[in-house]
C-alpha cells in the first residue's frame, strides 16, 4: 500500500491518495483542485476507483464533483453528507457553493459497510463530534480521521452540529479498537499516531479509555 498526501484548496486540507500494488486507488477528502489531483493520478499511473469523504465541510468536498466526473470513481459518504453533494446548496459554515455529483455515483456507507478498492479493504467507523456525519476510514491499519483529531489538537466543535463530548467519545472509540502505534492521517497538518495524541494532545487529557 502506498500513500500520498496532497494539500489542496484555500485551507490546504489534506487529500490522501492510497493505492494497492496494482495501482488501484482511492482518494480521501478531495477538497479542491480536482484537475491537479487528476494530473497526479495520471502521473502515478493510478486508476481511481473510490472517493471517501470524512465529512461535508467545503474544504473536504469541493473537488469531489470534478474528480468524480474526470475519473468515474464512486463516492462514499455518510447519510448526513450525501445531501451536500446534490449541487443545490452551499457549505453550512462558509457559504461556499458545492459542485454537484451524479447521484448514481454516490453511495451512503456506515459501520456495516465494507468498501473494496482493488486489493484494499476500507472499513468505516462513525466518529461524530466535529460534525454529526463524520466518518473515519481504516485502510491497511491506517486511520484517516478528517477533522476529528489533529496533531496536538482536535476539530472545532463550535460549528453547527459540533459536539465536544461526542468528539471525545469518538476518540475513545478509536482507542478501544486500535493500538497506540496506529497511524493517524488528519484533514489538516501532519500525520501522527493514536498513542501520541492520547499521551500528548492537551484536548484529550483525562480521556477515559476502555476496551
Amino acid at each position: 500500500m502506498d500513500i500520498l498526501c496532497v494539500p489542496v484548496g484555500p485551507l490546504q486540507a489534506n487529500c490522501y491518495l492510497i493505492w494497492d500494488g496494482n495501482r488501484y486507488a482511492c482518494a480521501v477528502d478531495p477538497g479542491g483542485e480536482p484537475e491537479r489531483i487528476a494530473q497526479l493520478l495520471e502521473r502515478e499511473r493510478l486508476t481511481l476507483e473510490g472517493i471517501l469523504l470524512t465529512h461535508g465541510h467545503f474544504d473536504h468536498i469541493e473537488g469531489v464533483g470534478g474528480l468524480a466526473e474526470a475519473t468515474g470513481a464512486r463516492v462514499y459518504c455518510s447519510a448526513l453528507v450525501a445531501p451536500a453533494l446534490d449541487g443545490s446548496g452551499r457549505d453550512e459554515v462558509m457559504g461556499v457553493p458545492i459542485p454537484g455529483v451524479d447521484p448514481q455515483a454516490v453511495e451512503v456507507v456506515d459501520e456495516t459497510s465494507e468498501i473494496r478498492i482493488g486489493e484494499l479493504v476500507v472499513r468505516v467507523i462513525t466518529t461524530p463530534g466535529h460534525t454529526p456525519g463524520d466518518l473515519t476510514f481504516e485502510i491497511g491499519g491506517h486511520l484517516y480521521c478528517g477533522d476529528l483529531i489533529f496533531y496536538r489538537s482536535v476539530g472545532r466543535t463550535d460549528f453547527p452540529g459540533g459536539d465536544f463530548a461526542a468528539l471525545l467519545a469518538s476518540v475513545a472509540k478509536l482507542a478501544s479498537r486500535y493500538g497506540a502505534s496506529t497511524p493517524l492521517h488528519p484533514g489538516h497538518m501532519q500525520s501522527t499516531t493514536l498513542g501520541d495524541e492520547l499521551a500528548y494532545n492537551p484536548f484529550l487529557s483525562g480521556l477515559n479509555i476502555s476496551g
